[in-house]
C-alpha cells in the first residue's frame, strides 16, 4: 500500500485506469484500434499529416546518398559579389543601366542558346536612361527565346487592378467559365507588350507555413485562365509535355551551387573585347539563366537542402525538373489510409490473441523500420515520394498505448499496489500456483509449445507468467530449463447471501471466488491441442508431453505479514511435487498432479467444469 503522498497521488490516477482496463479486457485493444483508425483516416484524408510529411521530405532530401545530377545544359550567369565589385567602378551600384542587359542578350544570342531566362524584375522604366531601356527592349524583341518573370500580387488587390488576365501573353482558357473582364494584380516588366507567346511567366516562390520552399508552381488558375509559371513556360518551349497539376514537388539536385555558374562581369567584359578569350560556343544549346546569388541582393530562400538557397538556383531546379520530368510524384492518400489500417489490424490481432511479446516487438520493429526504409530508399532510387510517416506515427501511438495497457494489466494481476487493491491490508485473496513441465527433446518444438502455453495464460482472466528462473546463471537455469511457472491471484468476493424465509440476514460473509480455479482449468484445456501436436516429439512413449503441478491456498493480508509466510509455504508445497513430474500417468499426453489444498478448493467450489481428458490425466475432485 503506498505510504507517501506522491505514491498515493499516483495510485489515485492509476487505480481507476487499471480497473477500467481490466473490465474492458481485450475490448480495450479493439476500441483503441477503432479510435486510432478514425483519427488516422481523418488526419490523412484532410491533410493534417502534412507537417510529418514535410519533415520526412526535408530529412531525406538533406541526407540521401544519391540524387539526380544537375543538367549540364543549364548555366547561370551570376550577378554575384565579385560581379558587383567589378562592375561598380564603371557602372555604379546595382541596378545597372538596362543597355548592359541588352548587350548581354545580343552577345549570348549569337551562340544560339535554347533559352535566355531572366530571374530579374524590370518593373519600372529608367527615367534617367530612356535610351538604355529602348536598347534593351529592342534586343529582347529581336530575341524570341528570351523569358521574363512577373510577380503575382495578393488577390485581394485584383479588383483594384486595370490589367485584364486575357491581356497577358501566352495565357489560355482552362474552361468556358473564364471571364474576359477578370483583372489581375501583378508586377510586370515594363516591356511586357513585346513578349509574345509564353515568354512571360509567374516567378513567385512560395514557402510552406514553416518558411521552407518545397514546391514550385506549374500554372495558376486565375478566374478560369491558365497563367503559366516562368519555369513551365521555359520547359514548354523545349518540347517536353507539362504535368497537369498546378504544383510540383521539387526533386533537388543536392546542396547549392548545383549548376554551373559564370560571373556576370566575366561574360560582359569579354563581349566588349575585339579579341574574345571565352569559347565562341560556350552557351550553344544551353539554357542560360541570368540572376543573382549575391547575399546583398537578398534573393535567398530556405529549402530542405540549404538554409540560404539562391532564388536563381531554385528557378534552375524547377526548370530542370520540368525539362526532365523527374519531379517527385506523391501517392494518393487512400494508399496511406489502407497501410495504416492494415498495420493497426495486425497490432490489434497480436495484442488480442496475446502473441509472444518477443515476436510482437520484433515484428513491430521490423514494420516500423520498413516504413522508414521504404520512404528513404524510394527517394534515392526513384521519383516517387512514398511518405509512410503517418502509418509509422499512428502504429507507434497504438503500440505504445497498447503496450502500456498490457503492462498495467500485468501489474494489476500481480497485485501491484498502484494498480490493484488485492494486497491491501485486510483483503482476502486466493492464489493458484502452477508449474508446467515440458518433456520434449527437440529444442525448437519445446520452445514453441512453451510459447503456446504462455499465450493461453496471457489471455486468461487472472493468470500471470513469471520470469524464467535463474536466467543468467547457467547451472541453476538448466535445472529449470523445461519448467514454466504461472500464478493466479484473485480477491475473494464479499457478498450478502440471499435471505431465507424465517431467517434474518447475517453479516456479510466471504465466499471464495471460483473464477480463478476455472481460469486455471481453462488454460490447461486450451493448451491441449498444442500439446497433442508436440506429443510425437516427446522423450519416451510412456512419458507425458506436459506435466501440470497445481497448488492453491487462501490468505488474508495482515499487518504482521504472516500471509508472506503462507506464500513461502505454498511455493514449497508446489516444488515438493516436482519429483512426480513425468512419472506414472495413463499413457496420455498430459499428466496433472494437484495438492490436497487445490483439490479441496475445487471440491468446495460450485460449477467447475473439467473435460474428461483432464480427469483421466489426474485432475479429479
Amino acid at each position: 500500500m503506498p505510504v507517501n503522498p506522491p505514491q498515493r497521488f499516483a495510485r489515485f490516477f492509476l487505480l481507476p485506469l487499471s480497473s477500467l482496463s481490466d473490465r474492458l479486457g481485450n475490448w480495450f485493444y479493439v476500441g483503441l484500434a477503432v479510435v486510432v483508425s478514425a483519427v488516422a483516416v481523418f488526419a490523412i484524408a484532410t491533410g493534417s499529416t502534412a507537417g510529418m510529411k514535410n519533415k520526412a521530405y526535408d530529412l531525406i532530401m538533406k541526407t540521401r546518398f544519391q540524387h539526380p545530377a544537375a543538367d549540364p545544359d543549364i548555366v547561370i550567369v551570376d550577378i554575384d559579389e565579385p560581379a558587383l565589385a567589378a562592375m561598380a567602378p564603371e557602372f555604379g551600384r546595382w541596378p545597372w543601366p538596362r543597355n548592359l542587359m541588352g548587350e548581354l542578350v545580343e552577345g549570348i544570342a549569337v551562340q544560339k542558346p535554347k533559352a535566355i531566362v531572366f530571374d530579374i524584375m524590370f518593373s519600372d522604366p529608367d527615367v534617367f536612361n530612356a535610351a538604355g531601356d529602348k536598347y534593351f527592349r529592342d534586343a529582347i524583341a529581336r530575341t524570341p527565346n528570351t523569358f521574363f518573370p512577373m510577380i503575382r500580387l495578393n488577390e485581394e488587390n485584383d479588383r483594384l487592378s486595370l490589367l485584364k488576365v486575357k491581356q497577358l501573353p501566352g495565357v489560355s482558357k482552362l474552361d468556358d467559365t473564364a471571364s474576359d473582364t477578370a483583372t489581375l494584380a501583378a508586377i510586370l516588366p515594363f516591356f511586357y507588350d513585346v513578349l509574345t507567346d509564353q515568354r512571360l511567366g509567374t516567378n513567385n516562390i512560395f514557402t510552406d507555413t514553416d518558411g521552407i520552399v518545397r514546391t514550385y508552381s506549374v500554372y495558376t488558375n486565375e478566374y478560369g485562365w491558365r497563367v503559366g509559371s516562368l519555369p513551365a513556360n521555359v520547359a514548354a518551349s523545349l518540347g517536353p509535355p507539362l504535368p497537369a497539376r498546378e504544383d510540383i514537388l521539387l526533386n533537388w539536385r543536392g546542396k547549392p551551387p548545383s549548376y554551373r555558374h559564370v560571373s556576370f562581369h566575366e561574360i560582359y567584359f569579354d563581349l566588349l573585347k575585339e579579341k574574345k578569350t571565352r569559347p565562341a560556343d560556350e552557351f550553344a544549346g544551353k539554357i542560360v539563366i541570368i540572376g543573382s546569388t549575391a547575399p546583398s541582393l537578398f534573393d535567398l530562400k530556405t529549402t530542405p537542402v540549404a538554409k540560404a538557397h539562391p532564388g536563381v538556383e531554385i528557378l534552375a531546379s524547377a526548370i530542370d525538373n520540368l525539362k526532365k520530368g523527374d519531379f517527385l510524384t506523391e501517392l494518393p492518400p487512400w494508399i496511406y489510409i489502407v497501410t495504416t489500417l492494415v498495420a493497426l489490424a495486425l497490432l490489434t490481432f497480436a495484442f488480442v490473441y496475446n502473441i509472444d511479446q518477443r515476436v510482437v516487438n520484433l515484428t513491430f520493429t521490423v514494420l516500423q523500420s520498413g516504413f522508414l526504409a521504404v520512404s528513404y530508399l524510394t527517394l534515392n532510387f526513384s521519383t516517387v515520394f512514398v511518405d509512410l510517416t503517418a502509418p509509422f506515427a499512428f502504429s507507434l501511438a497504438y503500440f505504445t498505448v497498447a503496450r502500456f495497457n498490457s503492462m498495467f494489466s500485468g501489474f494489476r494481476r500481480s497485485g501491484h499496489p498502484f494498480f490493484s487493491t488485492a494486497l491491501d491490508a485486510g483483503r482476502e485473496c486466493r492464489v493458484a500456483l502452477v508449474q508446467c513441465h515440458v518433456h520434449v527433446k527437440n529444442r525448437h518444438a519445446r520452445l514453441a509449445l512453451g510459447a503456446s502455453i504462455k499465450k493461453q495464460v496471457g489471455v486468461s482472466r487472472y493468470g500471470l507468467v513469471t520470469s524464467p528462473f535463474f536466467k543468467g546463471m547457467p547451472l541453476l537455469h538448466a535445472f529449470f530449463r523445461d519448467t514454466l511457472v504461472f500464478y493466479w491471484l484473485a480477491p475473494t468476493n464479499s457478498v450478502r447471501p440471499e435471505p431465507v424465509e424465517g431467517q434474518t440476514t447475517g453479516p456479510d460473509q466471504n465466499f471464495p471466488d471460483t473464477s480463478a480455479l476455472q481460469d486455471v482449468i481453462n488454460v490447461m484445456e486450451r493448451s491441449l491441442p498444442a500439446i497433442r501436436k508436440s506429443a510425437r516429439r516427446r522423450s519416451t512413449e510412456n512419458q507425458p508431453t506436459v506435466t501440470w503441478l497445481l497448488h492453491s491456498f487462501d490468505f488474508t493480508v495482515d499487518a504482521e505479514e504472516s500471509w508472506r509466510l503462507q506464500g513461502e509455504e505454498g511455493m514449497a508445497k508446489l516444488f515438493a511435487l516436482a519429483p512426480k513430474t513425468g512419472k506414472g500417468g495413463n499413457g496420455g499426453v498430459v499428466r496433472v498432479v494437484a495438492t490436497k489444498e487445490f483439490v479441496d478448493a475445487c471440491r468446495s467450489a460450485e460449477g467447475l467444469k473439467v473435460s474428461e481428458e483432464l480427469e483421466k490425466a489426474g485432475l479429479k475432485f
